[in-house]
């Protein structure tokens, strides 16, 4: 029977390799997940490219008030320390507004803290390519549940 002569020396590389292996997969940090609610929102920045009725009828933005029409023009950037910060892509991505963010713990909404968009804002749709929030904004001077779509910033 012929022996391999390095076999311990396999052995430790073998276990070293495996240590490795199971340490990188077993750390599944929500924040290092680009599928995951956080991973999604800090993956990209992201700007409004809409803004519709509950039922996805796109609303006009001269009926929507300064304060969301103004989101047009901005770039959300979600980070992963909860901050959050308002952009101007015109402006070399000067920062405008900042403030924090935080997912509910159930991962449907978001509370958001910065001037001008403070609020608990329900999370209609997230994924790589679309953030739905919900929120109450005057429409024709009207209060009404709006739907602010972003699509992620290339």
């Amino acid at each position: 029977m012929i022996t391999p002569r390095f076999s311990a020396y396999t052995l430790r590389l073998l276990a070293v390799a495996l240590l490795f292996l199971a340490f990188t997969t077993g750390c599944n940090k929500d924040d290092n997940n680009p599928t995951s609610q956080t991973g999604l929102l800090v993956a990209n920045n992201w700007q409004v490219s809409n803004v519709t009725t509950t039922d996805g009828q796109t609303i006009n933005q001269s009926r929507l008030n300064l304060a969301t029409s103004v989101l047009f023009s901005l770039s959300m950037q979600f980070r992963n320390d909860n901050t959050v910060r308002a952009l101007d892509p015109k402006q070399s991505n000067q920062v405008i507004n900042q403030g924090t963010w935080k997912l509910a713990s159930d991962n449907q909404s978001m509370d958001v803290v910065v001037t001008g968009f403070n609020g608990n804002f329900p999370i209609v749709q997230l994924n790589r390519s679309t953030l739905i929030l919900r929120q109450q904004a005057p429409v024709d001077g009207k209060t009404t549940p709006i739907n602010l779509e972003f699509k992620p910033v290339l």
